[in-house]
């Protein structure tokens, strides 16, 4: 994977669509990815929001499978959003940071502790916290919220597609797939089917590099 010096990857499987709107200051230090679904059935739909938003990620995968790159690798996204306590992931009686334990059992308003959570993770460094708009880059899946839980199937093109970038990305931060790699709901707090079908590592998926 080559990089220009603009952020942007030269690879033919990557059609360039920055917008410029979506970047918000250097981004010095890769340690994750988050994967996301965008609430759009299109492409263009993407396109559209992205057009008028601040908010949005460094690919966007289509449902043929085409990687589209829409921000610079150098600039931050805005794409995580508050971030959930990584400790308490081992409930409560497992988690040893006082403070984290003290939020998440405060009587208030949801927002108000997400709020509260979300100042005292940023001050952690990674891997204690999960990754940030900082120090990660965001992959989005077109894929449409049906309702509930439930989103769009991640197709097959888009499997391999994620598959192939996740390792090229990982590969050239000497990044792991399993350990710096995350759905966007583990992270953060959104709704728990977003991504949910995603999978990086398939069974029976040629190797990165590999002619589809």
């Amino acid at each position: 994977m080559k990089v220009d010096k603009n952020g942007m990857l030269v690879d033919g499987r990557i059609l360039p669509r920055r917008f410029s709107n979506l970047e918000h200051g250097a981004l010095n230090q890769i340690n994750a990815i988050v994967v996301h679904q965008t609430d759009s059935a299109t492409v263009q739909a993407t396109f559209n929001s992205y057009n008028s938003a601040d908010t949005g990620a460094h690919f966007l995968i289509a449902p043929e499978g085409m990687i589209y790159q829409t921000a610079s690798i150098k600039c931050s996204c805005y794409h995580v959003g508050k971030l959930r306590s990584r400790c308490l992931v081992l409930g409560p009686k497992g988690c040893a940071d006082a403070v984290a334990v003290k939020i998440a059992a405060m009587k208030t308003k949801a927002s108000i502790k997400a709020t509260l959570m979300n100042t005292h993770e940023q001050q952690k460094s990674y891997p204690e916290r999960y990754p940030m708009n900082k120090d990660s880059l965001g992959i989005e899946l077109v894929g449409k919220h049906l309702g509930g839980n439930t989103y769009d199937a991640v197709h097959n093109a888009q499997q391999y597609s994620l598959t192939w970038l996740v390792a090229e990305l990982a590969g050239y931060f000497s990044l792991g797939t399993e350990d710096d790699v995350f759905r966007h709901p583990d992270v953060s707090i959104k709704n728990p089917g977003e991504a949910a079908a995603a999978d990086w590592m398939p069974a029976g998926y040629p190797l990165p590099g590999s002619p589809k």
